[in-house]
């Protein structure tokens, strides 16, 4: 038993840095495809666009968020997002750096279980204009974004850190 459990460790344990350079080349992988990113125009601020929408119609821009409600009309989904700025990886980090709302239309259907409240997203897409909708006792000018492309991130992906020892396996 004790020979065949040691080398059963010795396999596993070959496979590790193999594991870990997946782990790495996936972690780097960009959510938007280079291509799509070409087309973002860099010198356009979320705040210039929330100011005046509709003077940056058919500008592509990048913006990232967390959703906040999920709309299903009869034939496209609007998705309602708060801002946030985007870490290196272009993930919404730092709600609390918000400088305002912005709504993604998208020209089909979007399940709300799935596009649920608190979950983030990346977006690249063409300004379309803007929707006055109430907003507490205001009406509040969001940006309309039709997408390109886009990403949802998992709810445990992110930047986070592990530290154990020893090896867990099951044979």
């Amino acid at each position: 038993m004790g020979v065949k459990l040691q080398q059963n460790i010795t396999k596993v344990l070959q496979f590790i840095p193999y594991y870990f350079l997946l782990a790495v080349v996936i972690a780097c992988a960009p959510v938007i495809s280079p291509e799509v990113l070409k087309t973002v125009d860099q010198t356009i601020t979320f705040e210039q666009i929330l100011k005046n929408p509709d003077a940056y119609k058919g500008k592509t821009i990048l913006l990232g968020g967390t959703i906040i409600k999920t709309t299903n009309l009869p034939e496209e989904t609007l998705i309602e997002l708060v801002q946030q700025p985007l870490s290196r990886r272009n993930m919404p980090h730092n709600p609390e750096a918000s400088k305002g709302r912005f709504l993604i239309l998208f020209k089909e259907f979007k399940d709300p279980a799935i596009y649920s409240a608190g979950r983030l997203i990346t977006v690249v897409g063409e300004v379309i204009g803007s929707q006055a909708r109430p907003l507490g006792e205001t009406n509040y000018k969001y940006p309309l974004i039709s997408p390109t492309e886009y990403y949802l991130w998992k709810p445990s992906e992110g930047p986070s850190v592990h530290i154990g020892i020893g090896v867990g396996t099951t044979f």
